[in-house]
């Protein structure tokens, strides 16, 4: 097929066919003498990816990447499904800046005047949370370790810290005040090897899991298969709002610094329906959850953040250092941050 009708056929331009040709993602028989271009049925079914992939949001270099593991479904799949989660990032930053922009342009219409202080400090809070998100990286190389320790990968990461005793009651004491029901729609956060996702789907919950590591994600699959397996971290959550009625995390929030838990609570609150419930279960210090004074407790930033939101908050102590935070979301309509 002659470069004009495959443009045709595929409803783009010559030109973008050349332009494919020159970053790789094809590589059409030239005629020897005329130099003229023939399409095989190889290359149409590439640019067909091509340009599906285009209209979806996928970056150039990201085709053909996956263009180059187009026999290969599940590597296919993953290369994709990073694209993915980098497109949600840019779409929760943009719905962030936008609604901080609303904000601001209504305080300017309540005023009946611009004040350029109101935008300096909107434009401070996006670059700030853009820098939080900007700063997160996996310092534990959970793919190695789930390449070493496959799905006693999390013991081996809590070595020296808990027993596999109090970690199997940690699981145990999550499963319970999640308390799944069947058909539950319910995210988890970091699901590392899947010790705690067996549990909740076995339980009959609708899984949607969330991991960073490719290697962990390949546990997941053959784990739960029936399960949402999302790869993506907590600062940007892949997913649309309002979708689940619980999230729970088992130790990978203590991977994230101050600033960076606060914006994962963020997302959660984002993601989670009214009269939903996170569960967050780590290693914690005791004033991570709440500070003794000689006369008050004085909630931090964890406790603080969610209560100002409407939730419902209990921590229990499962084993020293070790706790478990439960909120409810009580409010019925979601609450800007």
């Amino acid at each position: 097929m002659k470069v004009h009708e495959a443009a045709r056929s595929l409803g783009v331009t010559p030109r973008t066919l050349r332009f494919y040709e020159e970053k790789g993602l094809v590589h059409p028989y030239k005629e020897p003498n005329s130099g003229y271009r023939a399409y095989s049925d190889i290359d149409m079914t590439k640019l067909r990816w091509a340009v599906s992939l285009r209209e979806l949001g996928m970056p150039l270099s990201v085709i053909k990447e996956a263009l180059q593991a187009i026999d290969r479904p599940l590597e296919f799949i993953r290369i994709v499904d990073q694209a993915r989660a980098l497109l949600y990032e840019d779409w929760v930053a943009a719905t962030q800046s936008l609604q901080a922009l609303d904000q601001t342009i209504r305080s300017w219409q309540q005023l009946g005047e611009t004040q350029l202080a109101d935008a300096e400090e909107a434009a401070l809070r996006m670059k700030q949370n853009r820098m939080i998100r900007e700063s997160w990286s996996d310092q534990w190389n959970y793919n190695e370790m789930a390449v070493r320790y496959g799905i006693e990968a999390p013991l081996a990461a809590l070595e020296g810290l808990i027993t596999a005793e109090q970690y199997e009651h940690a699981l145990i004491r999550t499963l319970d005040w999640i308390d799944p029901k069947e058909g539950d729609r319910g995210l988890e956060l970091g699901g590392g090897s899947g010790n705690l996702s067996v549990m909740l789907a076995s339980a009959g919950a609708s899984l949607t899991v969330v991991e960073q590591s490719v290697a962990m994600i390949d546990l997941l699959h053959a784990r739960i298969p029936h399960a949402s397996i999302k790869q993506g971290n907590m600062l940007a959550l892949p997913l649309a709002e309002s979708n689940f009625s619980f999230i729970g995390c088992s130790f990978a929030f203590r991977h994230l610094s101050s600033s960076q838990q606060l914006l994962a609570l963020e997302e959660m609150n984002r993601v989670l329906l009214p009269g939903g419930r996170i569960i967050i279960t780590d290693i914690m210090q005791t004033a991570t959850y709440e500070e003794v004074t000689d006369t008050t407790v004085q909630p931090l930033p964890l406790q603080h953040w969610l209560t100002a939101r409407g939730y419902s908050v209990v921590a229990e102590e499962l084993h020293s250092s070790v706790y478990l935070l439960y909120a409810l979301r009580m409010n019925k309509n979601r609450q800007e941050s």
